[in-house]
């Protein structure tokens, strides 16, 4: 009807005429998303309860999202078939794969994790936050600590450090020039939690044409005091402007800490010595550009490899697999680098995590507002709920809610409610 209705997407290819077999009227879902449009008959409040309610047939993974954000949220993961459901706090539920039936009991849930799931292990995250206070590592950093990576890193990187009351860092950064526009380098250190706790900026040299001319590196120094113990992300930005590329680089760094590892794809670009833990089966990915910069790579430690990277490679990602273990890697430079936490000195790394959070394979999984229930006939039926300060109305009048299939496989669609608390 006019008040609730799923949007025909038939010409798109996203959905089939409606069929019926053995009294069962149902339509196939084919594409996605599908949006279904509801007009409340009452006023809706930001405290309003909205339940959602699926009844298909389909092995494919489903999310689900409101209008305008659509930040879609799990409505059914497949993969859960797998997994046992060992325990419960409000609408949290904590999943095994390997359930050893063996759990100690506790009144939260931050204990709970903490004592029942070993150190390292993989954990999948759905609606749910860990808290940074069971999620780090705790480590002791020495007052007097201090490092020095004598490194020169073209663009932006990661680094993720332990502090212990203090941020003192001192960076070399040098302009390229080789494009047209500022070259500024922003600074930003962020907690556990994600929050920004200080920021500042590496201004340009002074010189923003594409002449190639180079100054001398420019060193500055950043403190900031005043600091809770733990584990930090250090974000070095270039900011590329109006460049058509990163165009500056980061010539050395000295900080006081003994505890820094790189996170995500850096490009070294100097002759270098990397160490590297894998908790995991892994694959690195190298990239080379240059003609110049062709090389070969030798790893050593739980398996070793020497990688050659020719002319026939430029340009293109070379995959390396390795199995867990602790390694070290020689690098000639000027190459991406991604798949791993590196350190430049041995004795710098460390584990800032007690646990992995991978969606991808995991051990266990942690989800909120989760319901499942499949009856004797093969239909499964999946609730979500929402509040009403999850969404706007769309036209001041309707709520949209978007179905994505995120597997290939067809699902059988045959009924959608929404029930409004209060109405």
């Amino acid at each position: 009807g006019k008040d609730a209705y799923l949007r025909n997407m038939t010409s798109q290819g996203r959905l089939t005429r409606s069929m019926s077999i053995e009294g069962d009227t149902f339509r196939n879902m084919t594409g996605s998303p599908l949006y279904f449009y509801i007009t409340p008959g009452n006023s809706i409040s930001n405290h309003t309860n909205i339940t959602v309610e699926l009844k298909f047939k389909g092995d494919s993974d489903l999310d689900i999202g409101v209008y305008p954000d659509y930040a879609w949220k799990p409505l059914h993961i497949k993969n859960l078939e797998n997994y046992t459901p060992v325990k419960q706090f409000g609408d949290v539920v904590i999943y095994a794969k390997n359930d050893s039936g063996n759990y100690t009991d506790y009144d939260t849930i931050n204990e709970w994790i903490s004592e029942n799931i070993p150190g390292g292990s993989t954990i999948g995250l759905y609606d749910y936050e860990m808290d940074s206070e069971i999620l780090m590592n705790r480590f002791v950093t020495d007052e007097n600590a201090y490092t020095e990576i004598n490194q020169t890193f073209r663009g932006s990187l990661s680094f993720l450090i332990n502090l212990n009351d203090s941020l003192n860092l001192t960076l070399s950064k040098q302009d390229m020039n080789w494009y047209d526009g500022s070259d500024e380098y922003l600074i930003e250190l962020y907690d556990a939690d994600g929050g920004l706790i200080f920021s500042d900026i590496i201004p340009d040299d002074g010189i923003i044409d594409n002449s190639s001319k180079r100054k001398p590196p420019q060193i500055q120094t950043f403190f900031r005091g005043s600091i809770r113990e733990g584990s930090y992300e250090l974000r070095l930005v270039n900011i590329q402007g109006e460049n058509k590329a990163a165009d500056s680089t980061i010539t050395s760094l000295g900080i006081n800490t003994d505890k820094i590892i790189t996170q995500g794809t850096i490009l070294p670009l100097n002759p270098a010595k990397l160490f590297f833990d894998l908790k995991q089966n892994t694959t690195l990915k190298f990239n080379v550009w240059q003609g110049k910069a062709v090389q070969n790579i030798s790893i050593h430690g739980e398996m070793d490899k020497e990688i050659v990277i020719n002319k026939s490679l430029l340009g293109k990602w070379v995959p390396v697999e390795l199995p867990e273990g602790s390694y070290n890697m020689d690098i000639k430079g000027n190459l991406y680098i991604s798949g791993a936490d590196f350190a430049f000195i041995q004795e710098s790394l460390f584990q800032p995590y007690k646990y992995e959070i991978n969606n991808e394979n995991n051990q266990w999984v942690i989800i909120s507002n989760y319901q499942i229930e499949k009856d004797s006939y093969g239909w499964t039926s999946a609730k979500k709920n929402f509040k009403g300060s999850d969404l706007e109305l769309y036209n001041d009048k309707m709520i949209v809610f978007g179905l994505t299939n995120k597997t290939n496989s067809e699902v059988m669609l045959n009924e959608f409610k929404v029930t409004l608390t209060p109405r």
